[in-house]
């Protein structure tokens, strides 16, 4: 608009954060402020389309519909900067107005958490026995589980602190968050996956398992991330699909030479980037279904079978083989080393030790202590060091 004052965005989020991870009624944390997804009710007109087919295909199934369009929020009549096909920019004059802005909760929101209020509208009247109630009926009417309840409840606990109600939450019994046990695929479970996989599947299950990458970054993966002189794959920025590695940040990852071999030997689709594309050379947005159909094939279990537990193995296989964590967190592109060891699994093959631990009795010898992995690994490395030495001779 010409001679429109400019309005300094307050941040940004991607559209697929927008669209697949907040959702209306969720709150988003901006740097010095907070902002509310709204809903329908605030939308004149659609805003450019987003081609999601995936989205899109399950959005429909949900709804019981032939077909969905997915658009991006239109902007604000008096927005100076306009709509972003890439980013929805955030700031006070926009439709989606931060708390500043508000002086109560969004519809949306009072549709979501509507239980919480004795009279719609008014943030003032919400009491401890009203948060009460809500996690109570999210327990027992709707069955959600306990990190859900805690999750709805921080929304909630945010949302009234910014409006002056800090502290309303602080007696509310919450359940304790549960932390499941780390997934990891077993070397028999593995071996019978790639037994059936076609020679494309195999490259492209591979590199999950031997870089630890994240869904969207095989997804966006371009031949020029593949070095195969220094043997490293990249997980890099790509502005032009809208696609940014998560926490913004670039990495390389060592590959070993059997993955290496593996891209040799993959197939170059003519006039693409990408290294997985799908059959019309855009983005492959259906490597969960392949990976499901593949298990499904080798007689496995396809409700275990997910991308995510192939990160978590490559990272339990990093830490294991006495790579340290620190190393293995840049490979992981984690923030803290916290993360990163929560991605170490248990480990399984423990029967030999544990049977060396029996019950005391007189008479009996104690069974002789074994050597570590790590230690026997050392010796034979030795071991061999001195052969080949002597061989040498």
């Amino acid at each position: 608009m010409t001679g429109a004052r400019y309005i300094k965005p307050q941040g940004e989020l991607r559209q697929s954060q927008v669209v697949m991870t907040f959702g209306p009624g969720s709150m988003v944390g901006l740097p010095k402020h907070s902002v509310l997804i709204a809903g329908l009710d605030y939308w004149s007109g659609g805003g450019t389309e987003i081609f999601e087919a995936r989205l899109a295909a399950k959005a429909a199934k949900l709804l019981d519909l032939p077909s969905v369009r997915l658009v991006t929020p239109p902007p604000a009549d008096d927005d100076p900067l306009g709509s972003n096909p890439k980013h929805f920019n955030f700031r006070s004059g926009s439709s989606l107005k931060t708390t500043s802005g508000i002086r109560r909760p969004c519809p949306i929101a009072m549709k979501r958490y509507g239980r919480l209020w004795k009279r719609p509208g008014t943030i003032d009247a919400i009491s401890g026995d009203d948060l009460t109630r809500f996690v109570v009926t999210l327990k027992r009417d709707h069955g959600l589980g306990s990190n859900t309840i805690l999750h709805n409840a921080v929304i909630v606990a945010q949302f009234l602190k910014r409006h002056g109600r800090s502290g309303i939450t602080r007696e509310l019994q919450l359940p304790e968050r549960i932390t499941p046990l780390v997934k990891v695929y077993r070397r028999e479970e593995l071996a019978r996956f790639f037994a059936v996989c076609s020679d494309q599947e195999r490259a492209l299950f591979a590199t999950f398992l031997l870089t630890g990458f994240r869904e969207q970054e095989v997804m966006f993966l371009y031949w020029s991330d593949v070095d195969f002189e220094l043997r490293t794959v990249r997980a890099t920025a790509k502005p032009e699909l809208g696609f940014y590695p998560k926490r913004w940040e670039d990495r390389e990852v060592p590959a070993p030479a059997e993955l290496m071999e593996e891209l040799r030997k993959h197939t170059h689709r003519p006039n693409c980037q990408l290294v997985f594309p799908s059959p019309t050379g855009n983005r492959e947005q259906h490597m969960l279904d392949h990976c499901k159909s593949i298990a499904t094939h080798a007689k496995l279990d396809a409700k275990k079978f997910d991308l995510k537990t192939f990160r978590s193995t490559y990272a339990t296989g990093m830490l294991r083989r006495g790579f340290d964590v620190r190393t293995v967190q840049h490979w992981m592109g984690h923030k803290s080393l916290e993360t990163t060891m929560r991605y170490l699994a248990p480990a399984t093959d423990v029967h030999d030790e544990v049977d060396l631990v029996t019950i005391p009795s007189v008479g009996k010898a104690d069974a002789a202590p074994r050597k570590s992995a790590a230690r026997e690994s050392r010796s034979s490395r030795k071991a061999r060091s001195v052969q080949s030495r002597a061989a040498g001779k």
